[in-house]
């Protein structure tokens, strides 16, 4: 808001000038800093000094600038910088407290859709710290765009559909053999949490049929996932299933798009996505099953086919190789790719006697976030995660 008052009241006295506001990389330097010094100076064939003593002068005999600026000053070499007085900010809070939930509200994003997916972790287990940082991040950033304006719709993303939800219904199943009184070996690669003994329990007292194991688990996830990502504060709009682009055929026809113009590739009995002379990835293995960036593929379509104007997707950093390939995915399939935006997060790494441990779901190692959130409470958490690059 001063930054675009200053620009205007300069611009009045300097028209046509094409000056920058800017912000100095140091506050003790000031608020903000303008070269306009150095556009007059071009133009008059003067020295930015020379023309910065004029700026001070001017505007330091100005009302309208002596009220908001306790200082304004002209540092080498030809920069003037202007810095907020103690008065004017004090009497500023007035307004914030006056405007109340309006404050900071804009009509930059006026009308502009945008589709927000954050979290999205498999239904595999519960969610971890780890989910916490994303779950910050994501929820604080709608909120910030829905007070500039933006239509923004908040969604988790549910891969219910591929190898990890068939490895929890079969760690499950082991354990439901375990409970009345069977053998079970358990693989390296299954899910030995407690929790899933605890599923195991609950799925053998209900009667829950071997067949319906899968969908229930899911089903049980992605409840609980809701129950905590509510205890955190945070409330989506839509929990979109993976399985409803396979069932609805948008996986298949997203391929067959890819296929019609002249980008797949076929090697080692898999279907590859050719970007370029150099570039191919995986979109169908030589198993048949879909890789993620097929599915996301079909997914991010399905988001701009939904009407949303811009998709923002926060992810790990450890998927930062897939951002390329899902933006030319995209781009093949005749969208903009800076219609998609893709955040990065670092990971969140628990310390335990004195080394970092990394969580795994799989091997039973992590954290339940709802134990933090009764530790600390969801305020904590979040302006924790948020104090954090």
């Amino acid at each position: 808001m001063i930054k675009r008052w200053l620009k205007q009241k300069i611009s009045e006295h300097y028209p046509d000038s094409g000056f920058d506001v800017l912000t100095p990389p140091d506050d003790k330097m000031g608020d903000y800093s303008v070269n306009l010094a150095f556009v007059l100076a071009e133009k008059n064939g003067t020295s930015p000094a020379e023309e910065g003593k004029g700026v001070v002068e001017k505007f330091s005999a100005d009302r309208e600038f002596t009220d908001r600026f306790g200082s304004i000053e002209l540092v080498n070499p030809g920069f003037v910088n202007f810095k907020l007085s103690d008065d004017f900010l004090r009497d500023s809070i007035k307004d914030v407290f006056a405007m109340g939930g309006e404050f900071g509200n804009s009509d930059m994003g006026k009308g502009v859709k945008v589709n927000l997916e954050f979290v999205s972790a498999n239904p595999t287990g519960p969610l971890t710290v780890g989910n916490a940082r994303a779950a910050s991040y994501g929820d604080t950033l709608g909120n910030i765009l829905k007070k500039a304006a933006y239509v923004v719709g908040k969604e988790y993303y549910i891969n219910d559909v591929g190898v990890q939800v068939k490895k929890l219904a079969e760690s499950i199943k082991l354990r439901i053999l375990e409970l009345k009184g069977e053998k079970a070996e358990f693989g390296e690669d299954l899910y030995q949490g407690e929790y899933i003994k605890d599923i195991a329990k609950d799925f053998l007292d209900k009667g829950i049929p071997e067949e319906k194991i899968m969908a229930e688990a899911v089903k049980a996830m992605t409840e609980k996932a809701k129950d905590t990502m509510s205890a955190m504060g945070i409330n989506f709009d839509e929990w979109f299933a993976e399985s409803r682009l396979h069932e609805g055929g948008e996986v298949k026809a997203a391929f067959e798009e890819l296929v019609s113009k002249g980008h797949v590739v076929e090697e080692e009995g898999a279907k590859w996505l050719k970007m370029n002379k150099d570039q191919k990835a995986v979109l169908i293995k030589s198993d048949g099953s879909t890789t993620y960036l097929m599915n996301d593929i079909a997914y991010t379509k399905n988001k701009f086919e939904r009407g949303f104007d811009k998709a923002i997707n926060i992810w790990g950093a450890d998927h930062h190789g897939d951002v390329h390939r899902l933006k030319e995915g995209i781009k093949i399939l005749g969208y903009n790719p800076d219609r998609l935006v893709i955040l990065l997060h670092q990971l969140v790494s628990i310390k335990e006697k004195g080394e970092f441990q990394k969580m795994s779901k799989r091997a039973g190692r992590f954290v339940l976030l709802d134990d933090l959130l009764s530790e600390v409470g969801k305020d904590a958490i979040r302006f924790f995660f948020l104090t954090r690059d």
